[in-house]
């Protein structure tokens, strides 16, 4: 699809110019592609909510594509198979060694989630030593995040490392339920709507992740912060400690300077509208956390933009 490998921005109101030519009919410009995540996840939740959102109120057509996440996001974006892309902070910093990129804004907080069976007996992080474990699609920046956490927690050596697979997301949560395997991780917003429904069917526990934080902050400054999933998300009875971290929306540089200005006017004027339904806390979108796109740089035209909006 070379149509794919172009970068543009699509207008309301623009008329091609050959309209005035006898013959030649107006060719409607393409709309922009978002790589997102996979389905029943946050980043399509989100990515679905914004294309909507911008091509109401910003003039701007966006195409939510379904993908495996943030690792191949960055793949598509450094091909220039999308044009915008959905990413952890981590992994896009990972990538940014190798790979021109910009940041539209920061739009939202993903919890890193370890879903386990309650009646299994696990409890904390050294309980998954000898099981079986997914981190994730591969191409997630889940699995990505999850690989740091089990290192930086002493358990991908020595003995009774968990046995590690990468699975989509739907997958895993079907084979956690039938006991094919032991541990789930997932990085996205709370509720997760597909683990709810699996709290409703069987009692789960989500693990508490933020023995590995001082080490995972010791190799990788400022990539993730100590958060807390609220009481009562999936069934559980206090607060759970999470480690968070920051999901961006991406471009390269070249992206058309009216664009990025016109798509942060989306994230501020319509930071409501984005939210997905039945979410908890995991918005960032205000003035302080928008900006706040390290380790990657925001777009030229998108900074001043938000100094224009900000002040």
């Amino acid at each position: 699809m070379t149509g794919l490998t172009r970068r543009g921005f699509l207008h309301v109101g623009l008329v091609a110019a050959a309209l005035g030519l006898a013959g030649c009919a107006p060719v409607r410009p393409r709309d922009l592609v978002l790589g997102c995540g996979e389905p029943g996840g946050s980043y399509l939740q989100f990515g679905e909510l914004l294309s909507a959102v911008a091509a109401d109120d910003g003039g701007v057509g966006i195409t939510a594509l379904a993908t495996e996440g943030s690792v191949e996001n960055l793949a598509l974006l450094d091909a220039g198979r999308v044009d915008l892309a959905l990413s952890l902070a981590d992994s896009a910093a990972a990538a940014s060694t190798r790979a021109d990129l910009v940041a539209i804004g920061r739009v939202y907080q993903n919890y890193l989630q370890c879903i386990v069976r309650s009646a299994d007996g696990m409890t904390s992080l050294s309980d998954l030593a000898g099981r079986t474990v997914s981190l994730g699609a591969s191409g997630s920046g889940a699995a990505a995040t999850a690989r740091r956490l089990l290192d930086a927690a002493g358990l991908t050596s020595g003995q009774g490392v968990p046995l590690t697979i990468e699975r989509p997301f739907r997958d895993a949560i079907d084979d956690l339920e039938r006991g094919r395997i032991d541990a789930v991780f997932w990085s996205g917003g709370v509720p997760t709507p597909q683990i709810a429904e699996l709290a409703g069917r069987a009692a789960i526990r989500v693990l508490d992740t933020t023995p590995a934080l001082p080490e995972l902050l010791r190799r990788y400054p400022d990539a993730y912060v100590a958060t807390t999933i609220p009481a009562g998300v999936y069934g559980a009875d206090a607060p759970v400690p999470a480690i968070g971290v920051a999901n961006l929306l991406l471009a390269h540089p070249d992206l058309d300077d009216d664009l990025a200005r016109r798509l942060v006017d989306v994230l501020i004027d319509d930071a409501s509208r984005l939210v997905p339904p039945g979410s908890l806390g995991i918005q960032y979108l205000t003035p302080a956390s928008l900006i706040d796109t390290l380790p990657v740089a925001l777009h030229p035209a998108a900074e001043r933009r938000y100094r224009e909006r900000y002040g």
